[in-house]
């Protein structure tokens, strides 16, 4: 019995400290876990392209988020517009990419293809508090791929025809409109394109630039296109007998006997469209709300007007866009969820279209936009022909891009005729992209 009491009594004894090491470990794990809540915030990275040295409104967006959600830290990681595809691309596949990040109209579709980029219905389903119908219809659309939302909008811009009032007052003309066609503005280019006395032209009727998005909108309003709708065949689109008869009057304006437009060297060397607009050396320019904010501090009084019309009356649109989309492989999508709601809520939207760079794409604040901005009502009434450039309806857009680029320039520098350069630009695409 001596020995069962010696043993019980050690037992218990043992209980209670093991009991008191227990509370003791119970106490210290709940003041770790209080301290590593504090310490160990889930941490986010986000990434745009753009002007890493401007404390652009992603400054502000960002550290107003960190203050409203204790539990997230959220860094900015801004990247140079130059290289952002390609250090994206490259974290992308590296597994180091940022949790969320901005996708342009141009890569949208390439991304979503490679599976990098996570789908938003799950978490947009659950999530009562947010509803979608805040944004304009056809911007949320261009996040649809295959029935699922892959990202938020950010802004958009419509590319439209910008004019510059004093080069038409001075020759006694009137404004751009509504019903112009693509030849009325070439016409009218021919008019507004001077030449000093030793015939060297001092002032450029139009820009017929090199960018494809203004050829694009050329190319739908004359009833072509460099792809078939789904983006699948180049052959007999980008070199159809329509595309090579449009383009070869594109190119003419810039480097035709009636030359109306500097050559894409010409308006580099003469510092951009923008800055020959600004001052009184180009008349007209396709091109989206960027270059607004420029043009409101020059003293250049300028217009905007729909793009013109095709012989057939068709018009067509662009929207350059962007919307915010999360990683697939993010360790923390409920939390990057919260930020791309964030960063494309109302708030957001206000903030960076306060200088009139881009637009709202929420119903609301662009009607208060509407309200305020009489230029701007051709440039948002364009919305209604946009069109889907062939990057955003195929996984191969980019060579059909790509390879319409390369034409171009040997077009330009008369390395080739228009036709020779499609023809073989076609017959590229396609052997590229049925490989």
């Amino acid at each position: 019995m001596k020995k069962w009491a010696i043993l019980l009594v050690v037992t218990m004894m043992a209980t209670l400290v093991l009991s008191a090491c227990s509370g003791g470990s119970s106490d210290t794990k709940n003041e770790s876990q209080s301290g590593t809540a504090d310490q160990e915030k889930v941490q986010l990275k986000f990434t745009v392209w753009g002007d890493v040295a401007s404390a652009g409104p992603e400054v502000k967006l960002t550290e107003e988020f960190n203050k409203s959600h204790p539990n997230i830290e959220v860094k900015f990681e801004p990247v140079p517009g130059d290289g952002y595809g390609t250090k994206l691309t490259t974290s992308l596949a590296a597994g180091q990419a940022p949790d969320v990040f901005l996708i342009g109209e141009g890569d949208y579709y390439k991304y979503v293809d490679k599976g990098v980029v996570e789908p938003l219905d799950s978490y947009l389903e659950a999530d009562k508090s947010f509803d979608t119908a805040m944004f304009q219809k056809d911007l949320l659309d261009m996040g649809h791929i295959n029935g699922k939302t892959y990202y938020l909008p950010k802004d958009f811009n419509p590319l439209s025809l910008w004019y510059n009032k004093k080069l038409f007052d001075a020759a006694g003309m009137e404004y751009p409109n509504e019903n112009w066609t693509w030849d009325d503005l070439n016409a009218a280019a021919k008019k507004l394109t001077l030449k000093d006395d030793k015939g060297k032209i001092t002032q450029f009727g139009f820009n017929a630039t090199k960018w494809e998005y203004p050829i694009f909108t050329y190319l739908w309003s004359n009833g072509t296109a460099i792809s078939n709708e789904d983006g699948t065949k180049a052959e007999g689109f980008m070199n159809s007998d329509k595309t090579i008869a449009a383009m070869e009057k594109y190119v003419a304006m810039s480097k035709g006997a009636d030359k109306v437009s500097p050559t894409p060297q010409d308006a580099e060397t003469l510092g951009g469209d923008g800055s020959m607009f600004m001052t009184d050396k180009l008349a007209m320019m396709v091109t989206g709300r960027w270059v607004k904010y420029d043009l409101d501090r020059s003293k250049v009084d300028y217009g905007t007007s729909l793009i013109p019309k095709g012989a057939d009356g068709e018009r067509g649109g662009i929207i350059a866009a962007a919307g915010w989309a999360i990683n697939a492989n993010s360790k923390h999508k409920q939390e990057a969820y919260e930020l791309v709601k964030w960063l494309s809520g109302k708030e957001a939207q206000v903030l960076r279209s306060e200088k009139g760079l881009v637009l709202p794409a929420t119903v609301n604040e662009l009607e208060e936009v509407k309200k305020t901005e009489v230029k701007d009502k051709p440039i948002i009434d364009m919305m209604a022909f946009a069109k889907k450039p062939v990057t955003m309806v195929s996984s191969n857009g980019s060579v059909f891009v790509e390879e319409f680029n390369k034409a171009m320039e040997k077009i330009l520098l008369d390395q080739s005729s228009v036709k020779d350069a499609l023809n073989e630009a076609a017959k590229t695409v396609d052997s590229k992209i049925t490989k």
